[in-house]
């Protein structure tokens, strides 16, 4: 190697060159799934468990309002709150799971105080939720929001869509009153419950009609204690780790109806296959690169050393025992080009990250055994192709200088 420089180095870069797109694919993928994991949380639950007997995986029929504004058809289906204990369970393992009981209802909306210009009231479907987990588990909704109220047990929290508190004019830190249109197992349908509002919410969807109250009042008010319309899940991972999940809680959960989002999983799913299709495409063809780079470099080497071949096999060296020279020689530039490797295509993953993803990318150091490993590996497989040209050496032919 040393007197060889010029060979020897060719080698070592090759490897550097390798190694380093190696590792800065690799760190890349680790952010950019991290990235696009993130950027899927936006979209809200990706499972969601209903009443086995509900159709639909949105929400359960809530009660219909006559225009007399009595109810009419009565509830969807609703299952009880103590049957998804599991899926608590599963979230406190630590699984990268977001679980959000919801209960649906219609309900009659007033403003406090009332005013001669606008309706007397509305009625809007109330959902009874944390509305803390709400937003967490739907970051893309913009909340305007104010803090100078916690809520208390005689004036709860809520927030109100935007269409809502348009109609009504109200915003964060008024009051309005909100009971039930009809009430279920014969609860009373004329109890109903000041809250002050501590947000509106602008979803640009169906829930900027809606109210969002604490799940414990709203089943209080309801007459429906204990009761859920669904859960909603958000449930991290790939497509196949998601299913998985679902797998376990259908078998949990046997009067449940265990439903995935499909347009979220499997959109979620296609993307990080994309990614780790493309990265072990492009990783495999700067292998097989790497591969022929080292075969014709160190074939060269070995070319140019053929006197040196000829007396150790005079002296009585065998084939083997001159390639495991070669092996030793192409084992040291793969790992010294795995380490240099790692660093550099660490530093540019860093870089790229940040500029083209907008991710402060962590390095992920496992990867540095598994570059190395792969550049010595390398080294060594391009070393298997000198058999040839170690045996087709005869120390007579040499010598001579044939």
């Amino acid at each position: 190697m040393s007197v060889k420089r010029p060979q020897a180095i060719l080698a070592l870069l090759s490897l550097v060159v390798g190694a380093a797109v190696m590792a800065m694919l690799l760190n890349l993928y680790g952010g950019v799934r991290r990235k696009m994991t993130q950027e899927f949380r936006g979209y809200g639950a990706n499972v969601v468990l209903a009443p086995a007997s509900s159709s639909s995986i949105t929400q359960p029929r809530p009660l219909i309002a006559s225009p007399t504004g009595e109810g009419s058809e009565g509830w969807g289906g609703t299952m009880d709150e103590a049957l998804v204990s599991p899926v608590h369970e599963l979230a406190r393992q630590g699984q990268g799971t977001t679980v959000l009981p919801v209960l649906y209802g219609v309900v009659r909306l007033e403003r406090i105080p009332p005013s001669s210009d606008l309706p007397n009231f509305v009625n809007v479907v109330a959902v009874g939720t944390d509305l803390a987990g709400m937003i967490r588990m739907n970051p893309g909704w913009r909340e305007n929001r104010t803090s100078d109220f916690s809520g208390t047990p005689s004036q709860p929290q809520c927030g109100v869509g935007a269409r809502i508190a348009s109609r009504l004019r109200v915003a964060p830190g008024d009051t309005i009153y909100f009971a039930p249109l009809a009430s279920f197992n014969g609860g009373s349908n004329k109890s109903g419950v000041n809250c002050r509002i501590s947000s509106v919410l602008t979803t640009g969807a169906s829930e900027d009609d809606q109210v969002f109250v604490p799940l414990g009042e709203l089943q209080r008010v309801m007459g429906m204690t204990g009761q859920v319309s669904l859960v909603e899940l958000r449930v991290d991972g790939e497509t196949r780790e998601i299913e998985s999940s679902i797998r376990r809680l259908s078998k949990a959960l046997p009067g449940v109806d265990v439903r995935p989002i499909r347009q979220i999983v499997y959109s979620e799913g296609r993307v990080l296959g994309v990614i780790r299709w493309f990265l072990l495409a492009v990783t495999a063809l700067i292998l097989v690169i790497i591969v022929i780079c080292l075969t014709a470099t160190m074939t060269a080497i070995a070319l140019e050393r053929r006197k040196d071949i000829g007396v150790m096999k005079a002296l009585g060296a065998g084939d083997f025992q001159v390639l495991r020279l070669f092996q030793a020689e192409g084992a040291a530039l793969g790992a010294a080009g795995g380490c240099l490797g790692f660093v550099m295509g660490s530093f540019l993953a860093v870089g790229l990250a940040h500029r083209l993803f907008g991710v402060t990318l962590k390095v992920i150091w496992w990867i540095l055994p598994l570059v190395c490993g792969l550049a010595t590996l390398l080294a060594l497989g391009a070393a298997v192709f000198l058999v040839g040209v170690v045996r087709a050496i005869q120390p007579a032919v040499v010598l001579k200088g044939e």
